[in-house]
């Protein structure tokens, strides 16, 4: 009896143990599969705003950021923990929106130390330097697509052979429908998804109480004229079709003369063309670009300057024919809200703008202000939304 009990109790040992090792086995695998309960380790597949099914570890604390400028949307989103995650980024935030590069800068030093790994649309981006970076993910646009195809797709393909997953979001091809998608998926990646979706809400009031108006008025829509105010007044710049700031026209109840000619397109249109389609209103966009003669606006721009620089474009040759000129209806623009989670506050100006009296208790300086202290790490200052006269 001695013996069977023996036999009994060191079975009864061996099947525990075993059923221990299994358990043991199943929950540490469990941590590193989808859905894993340990957040380190947890990987998620999403879909991006190209359409590409991306598996992704999360939250992700390695960011190579291109169009770096996105370190707006980024930091709304994971406020100040952002600045430990951008571990590269390209030179667009510094050269092109340098008014809010001074700003970020001035709050978070450290961003000034982060690598720059080139540019997909001059040829400087390096994979090499992307991959020494060891990121969780590559955050790239849409856009890159259409200004630089060739280069994002080689850069793609390297990427995806070093196994860094890339991630594609959409602040302008169609901006009025995938900014907020794209911040939505921002927001599952980080780890943020409330914030995110809070962000969404607060977009989503504002642009739908200007749809909701525009629906009732039966006023004549305005021809509307936009250029990027990046060349100087000697050169015309781009303008869009129904892309960028053209569907945003489209959106706020104008008529954007530029899409019977360019389509979903964007090219500087010809000083003759402009003259002869004689637009209703003339919104030129500003930043804060090095290019001499270019418009100024942004963070770190007054009216004043802003003023100064946009007197000279409207001085060209011929304008003085056009209707939006003669009756003071030349308006600026920050330039970088037509590829940011702002453009909700375009639409809002652009809205105010061609129809005055519907939207005369509309403030769009109220809501861009307002956004800020909800979710922005940096004070907003400076000159965004400009009446010429």
């Amino acid at each position: 009896m001695i013996v069977v009990s023996m036999r009994y109790r060191f079975r009864t040992f061996t099947i525990l143990a075993i059923i221990l090792v299994i358990f043991t086995v199943f929950t540490v695998s469990g941590c590193v599969t989808k859905g894993g309960m340990d957040d380190q380790a947890k990987t998620i597949t999403v879909t991006d705003m190209e359409g590409r099914s991306v598996t992704v570890k999360v939250p992700v604390e390695r960011i190579v950021l291109m169009e770096s400028s996105k370190t707006h949307e980024l930091a709304a989103i994971d406020g100040a923990a952002i600045v430990d995650k951008i571990v590269g980024w390209d030179n667009d935030f510094k050269d092109n929106a340098g008014d809010g590069y001074v700003k970020f800068i001035e709050r978070y030093p450290k961003l000034a130390d982060v690598p720059n790994v080139g540019s997909l649309d001059d040829n400087t981006f390096s994979v090499e330097k992307v991959i020494a970076l060891n990121p969780d993910v590559v955050i790239m646009h849409n856009w890159e697509f259409m200004w630089s195809g060739d280069a994002t797709k080689e850069a793609l393909v390297k990427l995806e052979q070093a196994g860094i997953p890339v991630i594609f979001v959409d602040f302008y091809m169609e901006p009025m429908t995938n900014s907020t998608k794209s911040m939505l998926l921002l927001g599952q990646i980080l780890g943020k998804e409330q914030r995110a979706k809070d962000i969404v809400e607060f977009y989503n009031q504002h642009v739908e109480a200007v749809y909701s108006r525009l629906e009732t008025s039966d006023g004549l829509k305005p021809g509307v004229y936009i250029e990027t105010g990046y060349n100087g007044p000697e050169t015309y710049g781009i303008t869009e079709g129904d892309v960028g700031w053209g569907s945003i026209v489209k959106k706020a109840g104008g008529e954007n003369i530029a899409e019977p000619l360019l389509g979903n397109t964007s090219k500087a249109l010809s000083p003759e063309y402009l003259i002869n389609q004689n637009p209703d209103i003339i919104i030129l966009t500003g930043r804060n670009w090095s290019t001499p003669g270019s418009i100024r606006m942004g963070y770190t721009s007054t009216a004043a300057d802003t003023k100064d620089t946009m007197d000279a474009y409207i001085a060209r040759p011929g304008w003085n024919t056009i209707n939006a000129v003669n009756t003071h209806q030349v308006y600026g623009i920050y330039h970088g809200y037509c590829f940011s989670i702002y453009n909700f506050v375009a639409l809002e100006a652009f809205a105010k703008w061609f129809y005055p009296e519907e939207f005369k208790d509309l403030d769009p300086n109220t809501t861009i202000r307002e956004y800020h202290e909800k979710f922005m790490p940096i004070e907003y200052s400076g000159t965004f939304m400009y009446r010429n006269y």
